[in-house]
């Protein structure tokens, strides 16, 4: 994702995950979806051959009512996640 928060749907027909931004959409398979201090959080691998196989760690935020999904921003937050 190209900036921090983006909207985002599933491809139920292929089990992907989309992600829309200002650049386009990029697609992920869900691998893993947990919560954590009340936040949940999705671990999200690369659908398309040829990217990076790099995991994404995102957030699920509320913002005006919708549903995004967020990069997380502080380091400290990030680390603790991580090590879940």
């Amino acid at each position: 994702m190209s900036k921090n928060e983006g909207n985002f749907w599933v491809d139920e027909e292929n089990e992907e995950l989309v992600l829309e931004d200002e650049s386009g959409e990029e697609r992920f398979y869900i691998d893993e979806e947990f919560n954590y201090e009340g936040t949940t959080y999705l671990i999200l691998i690369p659908a398309e051959e040829g990217e990076e196989e790099e995991a994404l760690l995102l957030k699920l935020i509320k913002k005006e009512g919708e549903e995004m999904l967020s990069l997380i921003e502080d380091d400290e937050e990030f680390e603790r996640v991580k090590n879940y």
